[in-house]
């Protein structure tokens, strides 16, 4: 009698330390027979997709499902933000990107390059581009109807420097102006007449349109590569009416 209680009680502590043992392993880890719980580092786990029927771990769905691959990615749902934890995940093919895929080729080199040089060439036209001068005449307070001749002086210009990593010139060109004047007038040319037919304070602004072009290694211009507008100094012109007298015969 002693030996069969003594029996049992065995089978039930052998029983009792079965359950704990499977309930100490990550829930993670009886989703699939691949999941690898022995070898897990801690800041990483895996989520394990059931293999499908016949899946050999191939990825491969031999029921007519989507093709399936294993991806790792971290816990942001990122590739590139590393967090502490990575998710491992059987995911349909071509569903997201996964960390260790190739990076995508450009499909476009063309307007890659193109961009990238217009880029460069935009920064250089802000910082080296001489900005227009606007002159007016004949200067002084000016009666109504009275004409002005607007002017403004633009040069090219060539500067050297470096363009996405080589030696590079860079020319720009002044290829047309318009002129802003309140209270709403626009004129178009370098130089421009104009006058006005009432009295006040009128403020006029020169806008120069630049082309720009650029050359790598003294090879030939490749012209036009770009276009820009420049502002002038602003000019204030003092309009007056001067009181007619009349003078009488008698």
């Amino acid at each position: 009698m002693h030996f069969f209680l003594v029996t049992l009680l065995a089978i039930g502590l052998a029983n009792v330390a079965n359950v704990l043992e499977a309930r100490s392993q990550p829930a993670s880890c009886s989703a699939s027979a691949s999941c690898d719980c022995e070898n897990s580092t801690p800041g990483q786990f895996s989520v394990c997709a059931e293999e499908s029927s016949g899946g050999g771990g191939s990825g491969l769905s031999t029921t007519g499902g989507a093709a399936m691959r294993e991806c790792k990615y971290f816990a942001n749902g990122t590739i590139d933000i590393p967090t502490m934890t990575i998710i491992t995940a059987w995911v349909p093919v071509g569903s997201r990107p996964c960390i260790g895929d190739p990076a995508p080729e450009s499909n476009n080199s063309v307007e890659s390059w193109s961009s990238q040089v217009a880029i460069e060439l935009r920064d250089k036209f802000t910082a080296l581009a001489q900005r227009p001068l606007a002159l007016w005449g004949p200067g002084g307070e000016v009666e109504i109807l009275d004409p002005i001749e607007f002017h403004v002086q633009a040069e090219t210009a060539v500067v050297s420097g470096t363009l996405l990593g080589q030696s590079a010139e860079i020319r720009f060109r002044p290829v047309a102006a318009r002129w802003e004047i309140s209270p709403g007038s626009e004129l178009y040319g370098f130089h421009k007449h104009h006058s006005f037919h009432a009295p006040g304070t009128y403020v006029a602004r020169a806008f120069v349109t630049y082309e720009v072009d650029y050359r790598l290694s003294s090879v030939h211009w490749v012209v036009s590569a770009a276009r820009w507008e420049l502002s002038s100094n602003k000019l204030a012109i003092a309009v007056i009416e001067r009181e007619r007298r009349t003078l009488l015969v008698g």
